[in-house]
């Protein structure tokens, strides 16, 4: 298993249709939105510089794609009802308004890894990613946005994120800091 950036995928390859097709061959059934940010978004986002993604490659595979993760950096409004105490945390100051994060704005694994590739692996590659942002910037806490369901609520919490709020998009706001 290596993980390999996008961006460099993108400059070896002979044409960008190779590279749209490799992204294809991905298939998350169980969130359309992992598997349609891939085929479709990933490469735009990372020309425009927006985001970066990072494939999760199986050596053994003939390079199949087990999962993969994009990071960004984005500000997020704090709600009323986040404690001063939580502000303090994330940000130094008890009355601020607003903190930047490092956001995992996609974590997926393809449909034919699991059971055999834990969601928490892809979670830790993407983590390690976020240290060294954080050992080039400082930048040490790292968000994730997900639909309210149990089972990512259990996931990232037993992954030791915390719960701070429910953003205007109605999307659980999670946090690490590391």
């Amino acid at each position: 298993m290596q993980v390999v950036s996008l961006t460099s995928l993108l400059q070896a390859a002979r044409d960008e249709d190779e590279v749209y097709n490799y992204l294809s061959s991905f298939q998350c059934v169980k969130n359309k939105d992992v598997e349609s940010f891939l085929h479709s978004s990933a490469i735009p986002n990372e020309k425009r510089a927006f985001t970066r993604t990072s494939l999760i490659i199986d050596d053994e595979q003939e390079g199949e794609i087990i999962g993969y993760f994009t990071l960004l950096i984005k500000p997020f409004d704090l709600s009323e009802e986040v404690s001063s105490e939580s502000r303090k945390r994330l940000t130094g100051d008890k009355k601020a308004k607003v903190f930047i994060s490092i956001l995992i704005a996609q974590l997926g694994r393809d449909d034919q890894y699991k059971g055999k590739v834990k969601g928490n692996v892809i979670l830790n590659l993407a983590l390690e990613h976020c240290e060294w942002i954080f050992d080039l910037s400082g930048l040490r806490v790292v968000c994730v946005e997900y639909d309210d369901v149990s089972y990512l609520n259990d996931f990232y919490l037993q992954n030791d994120f915390k719960i701070l709020q429910i953003n205007s998009n109605q999307k659980v706001l999670s946090y690490l800091r590391l």
